[in-house]
């Protein structure tokens, strides 16, 4: 077919709107009122995690929004719906103005040079300040109309639903302006904006298609993985035939997941030998254990949006000891998952993932923590927390010396004391503390309690060390061993 008569066969579409803007600047609620919708109230922390694809209608013409998550973590999954779209709404708050995902949003929207216009929510707030707000926007070069700039620019509410309909109003009309097409006689093609393991259906893709057609039955590919349409479902879930460009939808068939931001394409007929040529992600990264100061990691989560934004913020944490990702999938938390940890010594961290029965039963019988939040922020927090216990580690055991036997060989010093806090364990390395200092540091060869070879002694009691130190003894010191 030659160029000519495929411009001839262009047909017009309906815009794909990314939204995007600060957490809490009410992205979400401002679907929720286009829509209808009450889904805000259902995100966890009040915060969308996921990127999610809704159709509405308005003057009788279609328009597709993406709802893209505003939390720090997620600056990626901003970016590829960013990429998804044709045109974004800058959602800005008029009681605070722009803020640090405002400028990141900004910054994605120049990058990717996406259209867009801005939304000034929240303005039945009492604080509400749009002539500020308006100046902070300039102040980062957002030039408004009327403001020496020709960035559209609508002041809504969410609440009470004031200048919903002038904002649709705006999005028709700028999409006019993209003269937004699409060639039905091409493949079906478009962006991968969602992927995770449904314990049920298997892999199921949330995506957004650009052009052509893509109908049940399509072979359907992406650079790293491929399949066969076995389930196409529009975004309210309802089993279709086909689908036609700017529509979201739900796909069940890939062979193994897609990496979110891929595109795919799809063919009536499968590729057999294309299909060898694929490449394989691994996700399992090597683990250095010889890392005695290290926080090891095994990381879950119900799919591979949030995987990513897990991963991510974590490797950005500042810390002097090593992260270790030992693993990163998606899905529930299994006993395999906790042989893993149990083996690599390492901490299972679960986003918004179920954790099954047997391996929490393995995990506590092999005291293997199992850290679980639908909220990144609150996982990561705990992560913070475990870093400061490995940077400061509490004292397991305190043992104050009251006699030195034998210093002949330092490497074999007897001496006895007193467990003054705690519990004192053979074979484990110990600071020495003289006075207020720490001098330096030793290796319990063997302990006895009543004159008899012991795994540990308890606070209260005394016991006889053998131990292996470049420090010589002295009555007064304090063994310190740590957890």
């Amino acid at each position: 077919m030659n160029k000519e008569n495929k411009n001839n066969n262009l047909q017009p579409r309906s815009p794909i709107i990314a939204v995007l803007g600060h957490v809490d600047h009410g992205k979400t609620s401002l679907l929720d009122y286009i829509r209808k919708t009450n889904v805000v109230s259902k995100e966890a922390g009040g915060i969308t995690q996921s990127i999610g694809a809704y159709e509405i209608e308005h003057n009788g013409k279609k328009i597709t929004f993406i709802d893209t998550p505003g939390h720090e973590a997620f600056m990626k999954m901003r970016a590829r719906g960013a990429q998804a779209a044709d045109l974004a709404i800058l959602v800005v708050a008029a009681d605070e103005g722009v803020k640090p995902q405002t400028e990141e949003s900004i910054k994605i929207l120049n990058e990717t040079k996406t259209p867009f216009i801005v939304a000034i929510t929240k303005i039945d707030k009492p604080n509400a300040n749009i002539e500020k707000t308006k100046q902070d926007l300039m102040s980062k070069g957002i030039l408004l109309e009327g403001y020496g700039g020709q960035i559209s620019w609508q002041a809504v509410s969410s609440k009470t639903g004031e200048g919903i309909n002038d904002l649709l109003d705006l999005i028709l009309i700028a999409s006019e302006l993209e003269e937004l097409k699409y060639n039905p006689n091409e493949i079906g093609s478009g962006i991968i904006l969602e992927a995770h393991q449904d314990n049920k259906r298997g892999i199921t893709v949330t995506v957004v298609i650009k052009n052509g057609k893509v109908k049940r039955g399509d072979s359907i590919s992406t650079e790293t993985a491929f399949g066969k349409i076995k389930i196409l479902e529009d975004f309210i879930g309802k089993p279709v035939n086909e689908l036609l460009p700017s529509s979201p939808a739900r796909i069940v068939g890939f062979e193994k997941l897609p990496l979110v931001g891929e595109e795919f394409i799809c063919k009536e007929k499968e590729d057999k030998e294309e299909n060898k040529n694929f490449k394989e992600k691994n996700n399992i990264q090597e683990s250095n254990l010889a890392d005695e100061k290290s926080l090891r990691l095994i990381l879950k989560a119900k799919d591979l949006g949030s995987l990513e934004a897990l991963s991510q913020i974590i490797q950005n944490i500042q810390t002097n000891i090593p992260i270790k990702i030992i693993s990163e999938s998606i899905g529930n938390v299994f006993d395999g998952d906790v042989k893993l940890a149990i083996s690599t010594k390492s901490l299972i961290i679960a986003f918004s993932s179920k954790v099954e029965k047997t391996a929490e039963s393995l995990a506590r019988s092999n005291e293997i923590q199992i850290i679980s939040s639908d909220i990144i922020y609150e996982l990561i927090k705990i992560i913070e927390e475990k870093i400061k216990e490995i940077e400061n580690p509490p004292d397991l055991g305190v043992l104050e010396i009251l006699a030195v036997f034998n210093q002949k060989n330092l490497q074999k010093q007897i001496v006895g004391g007193k467990v003054v806090f705690g519990v004192f364990k053979n074979r484990f390395k110990f600071e020495i503390k003289r006075g207020e200092e720490i001098i330096g540091d030793g290796f319990i060869l063997s302990l006895q309690s009543n004159k008899k070879d012991t795994n540990e002694v308890r606070e209260g009691n005394e016991a006889g060390l053998m131990i292996n130190s470049q420090i010589e003894i002295k009555v007064g010191d304090k063994l310190i061993i740590k957890k």
